[in-house]
């Protein structure tokens, strides 16, 4: 697979950010795509609002319970900051374990079915793509959340050394979550090509900079109830167009031949 046209780490940042919003002009030009966008924005509506319900419940208790177990004697805002901010990373990372996780299993095969129907708008021959694999999404789910339950650990004890480690966490925590969520964004295109898991990882890797931007824009709309997870399945159109860029392939159909669209 050619790869092609890569601009610098900054550069490749600020077109994985571009991602999304490029896909939801492509969309707004090509209205009849949108039928096949409905059922995963539904579904991840309901999946999103499910996983932050679990991040405030968890973040109240969280807070209150970090807070009661400090040593006596800190100043009192300290303490209360210290509790505030371990909470959030805590409640937030959970509850994005818990997020990719349900979002891949009820989510992954229309968001492929939409990405499939692009790739044959711009002119890909159905022989080319492969069926979206429901099994091997769901074995990739669970690979990607264990991999990002582990790293949220990591995290979660971080919070134990007092305010270096919670920035440290807070960190962290962002660019694990941009990388994850972005290569599975930008892995739909590549699982169409029949490309698994591991080799997903590696091309992900490999263009960090549009994956980490790909995976910022898709981290920050999952904390915008019901307006962000319709976006992100826009998110997913702009993955395509990406790919298909980075690869010299045409990204409208006037470009493909196919009419002046």
């Amino acid at each position: 697979m050619a790869e092609t046209q890569t601009t610098g780490l900054a550069g490749d940042y600020v077109r994985g950010l571009a991602a999304s919003f490029e896909g939801l002009r492509f969309l707004c030009a090509r209205p009849t795509l949108w039928r096949f966008a409905v059922w995963p924005i539904l579904i991840n509506i309901v999946v999103s609002l499910a996983a932050l319900y679990l991040a405030y419940q968890l973040f109240g208790y969280l807070s209150q319970s970090y807070a009661d177990s400090l040593p006596i004697g800190l100043i009192a805002t300290i303490k209360k900051w210290m509790a505030f901010f371990a909470a959030l990373v805590a409640a937030f990372s959970t509850a994005f374990v818990v997020y990719v996780l349900l979002q891949s299993v009820f989510c992954a095969w229309f968001f492929s079915l939409l990405a499939r129907q692009v790739e044959l708008f711009l002119g890909t021959a159905r022989n080319e793509l492969s069926d979206p694999p429901i099994v091997a999404q769901i074995s990739d789910a669970l690979r990607a959340a264990i991999k990002l339950l582990i790293v949220n650990l990591f995290v979660l004890l971080l919070n134990l050394i007092p305010v270096a480690g919670s920035v440290a966490a807070l960190v962290i925590g962002v660019y694990v979550d941009a990388f994850i969520l972005g290569s599975e964004f930008f892995g739909y295109p590549l699982e169409l090509r029949g490309i698994r898991w591991r080799d997903r990882q590696r091309i992900a890797k490999t263009h960090l900079g549009v994956t980490l931007g790909l995976g910022t824009v898709v981290s920050l709309l999952f904390l915008i109830p019901i307006l962000g997870p319709a976006i992100q399945a826009t998110s997913v159109v702009g993955a395509v167009l990406l790919f298909r860029r980075i690869n010299g392939l045409p990204t409208t159909r006037a470009e493909a031949g196919l009419d002046s669209v």
